[in-house]
C-alpha cells in the first residue's frame, strides 16, 4: 500500500481531527462521489485535511502546511509533493466536499440550561459577516468582484461570508457565501431560505431566524 493512502488516519491537525474524523471524511467523499483515481496520487481524504490546514495556517506556504501535517511521519516527511500536485488534487476535490463536511458538523451545541445560551426559552444566535481574499485570477474577479478605486481593482478579489453562530458556545449553525458586491442581508436571507436540518425559518425584524425542533428545549423555539 502506498504510504499516502491511509494518511488521513495519521495527519497532525490537533483537536480538529476529534471532530473531522477519518470516518466522517470517508463518508463525505462517498456522498459526493469523489474517489481516488490512481495509486500513488495524493488521496482525497488527505486533501480534505490539507485544505482545512490551509485555513488554519493562512500565512504558510503549501510546503510548510504539508510539513505541519506529516513532518513527524518518518516515511512521508522526505517525500512531500510539490505545489502543483496539491493544486491539481484541490481542483479535483472541488468545493462540494468541504461544504458537505461543514454541513455534517454545523449546528447548535448548547445543552438545555446552559447559562447565557437561552433567553426566555429561546436559543440565542448571532448573525455576523466578514470578507476573505481570493486568489487574484480573472475568473475570481468576474465571479466575486472586489474593492475598486478610480475604476480599477484595488486589492484581491474577495468573497463575503455571513454566519449564524450560537452565542452560548460559539458553534457555527449555518453559513452563506457570496461575492464582495453583494450585501450581508441578502446572504442572511439565503440562509433563511435554506434552514439547517431540523429547523424552519421565521423572521424577526430585518433578519431571519430559525425555529428548531430537534436540538432546542422544545419545538418552536427560535434560534
Amino acid at each position: 500500500m502506498h504510504p499516502w493512502v491511509r494518511l488521513s488516519d495519521r495527519v497532525r491537525l490537533g483537536v480538529v481531527t476529534r471532530w473531522v474524523t477519518p470516518e466522517l471524511v470517508a463518508d463525505v467523499l462517498e456522498k459526493c462521489g469523489v474517489r481516488d483515481k490512481k495509486p500513488g496520487a495524493l488521496p482525497a481524504g488527505f486533501m480534505v485535511y490539507f485544505t482545512l490546514a490551509l485555513a488554519l495556517f493562512q500565512q504558510d506556504s503549501y510546503d510548510d502546511v504539508a510539513e505541519q501535517l506529516v513532518g513527524e511521519i518518518a516515511e512521508l516527511s522526505g517525500s512531500i509533493p510539490n505545489k502543483s500536485s496539491f493544486m491539481r488534487v484541490r481542483r479535483r476535490l472541488g468545493p462540494l466536499v468541504l461544504e458537505t463536511t461543514f454541513r455534517e458538523l454545523a449546528g447548535p451545541l448548547a445543552p438545555v440550561g446552559l447559562g447565557r445560551a437561552f433567553y426566555r426559552g429561546m436559543r440565542l444566535a448571532a448573525v455576523d459577516g466578514f470578507v476573505l481574499d481570493a486568489p487574484d485570477t480573472t475568473a475570481n474577479r468576474a465571479t466575486f468582484g472586489g474593492p475598486v478605486k478610480n475604476g480599477q481593482p484595488a486589492g484581491f478579489p474577495q468573497t463575503r461570508v455571513v454566519t449564524l453562530t450560537e452565542c452560548g458556545t460559539h458553534a457555527q449553525i449555518d453559513a452563506a457565501v457570496g461575492g464582495f458586491n453583494g450585501g450581508e442581508p441578502e446572504l442572511a436571507i439565503k440562509m433563511a431560505d435554506s434552514p439547517p436540518p431540523g429547523c424552519w425559518s421565521s423572521w424577526t425584524g430585518a433578519f431571519p431566524g430559525w425555529r428548531c425542533g430537534r436540538r432546542t428545549p422544545g419545538p418552536g423555539h427560535i434560534c
